[in-house]
């Protein structure tokens, strides 16, 4: 009986590695529980028995993409709202940011994460949008929670804007091979395998970004809620 669990855990596995790659390469609608299957090198009817279907087994990949990554910035917001420090703008990002950039143990995994959540982007498939954001909508809105109590004057949705736009640029420079034209034009001297130096580059243009005017429509929307 072990035995047996252990042989369906490992196939289980297999198949959630095998998906993440093929996810990463292909994006969601052009893989096939076939593909899938042969590159695990399993039965097709495996991915039914233990995930349900296709989409029961992408959301597999992308909570199983995400739970590091969630868990490590959740526990780090919660131990400095704990300690009773208080968290000014750069503080926060940094716990946001420094999970996926800096963490030594996912450097391995970090090029395939990117590329599962870049082909996500460009494919715009409905399905595999809402599984994504059912895997990291918890992370996400504890922290445009937090950026919206510091930033009061800043709308909610202008908050939103402005937190996926650091999203997709963090997920641009983890692209590998390095983003196309990087490397040339700074002649080599700019290097997005090196994640301290992303951070270092790029932290205090996010916390300008958020921290400029709204837009002046928001500006004016947001007086007109206020107001009524």
């Amino acid at each position: 009986m072990a035995k047996a669990q252990s042989n369906a855990a490992q196939t289980r596995q297999k198949l959630i590695e095998a998906a993440g790659e093929k996810f990463a390469q292909n994006g969601f609608r052009a893989v096939s529980v076939r593909d899938i299957a042969s590159a695990a090198k399993v039965n097709p009817a495996l991915i039914a028995y233990h995930f349900g279907n296709k989409e029961g087994l992408f959301e597999e990949v992308m909570r199983a993409s995400a739970a590091d990554h969630v868990a490590q910035r959740m526990h780090d917001l919660t131990r400095a709202r704990a300690n009773g420090v208080e968290i000014n703008l750069e503080g926060l990002l940094r716990i946001y940011l420094q999970p996926l950039l800096n963490n030594k143990n996912w450097q391995s995994g970090a090029a395939n994460f990117a590329r599962l959540h870049a082909s996500l982007i460009n494919e715009r498939s409905e399905v595999a949008e809402e599984i994504a954001a059912r895997a990291f909508n918890t992370v996400n809105i504890a922290f445009i929670d937090e950026i919206s109590a510091l930033l009061p004057d800043l709308p909610r949705e202008v908050v939103i804007w402005r937190f996926y736009a650091m999203i997709g640029s963090i997920l641009f420079f983890n692209t590998r091979p390095t983003p196309p034209g990087l490397l040339v034009v700074s002649a080599g001297k700019c290097d997005s395998t090196d994640g301290d130096e992303i951070f270092r580059q790029i932290l205090p243009s996010l916390v300008a970004s958020f921290s400029a005017p709204a837009p002046a429509a928001a500006q004016q929307e947001a007086g007109r809620e206020k107001s009524a």
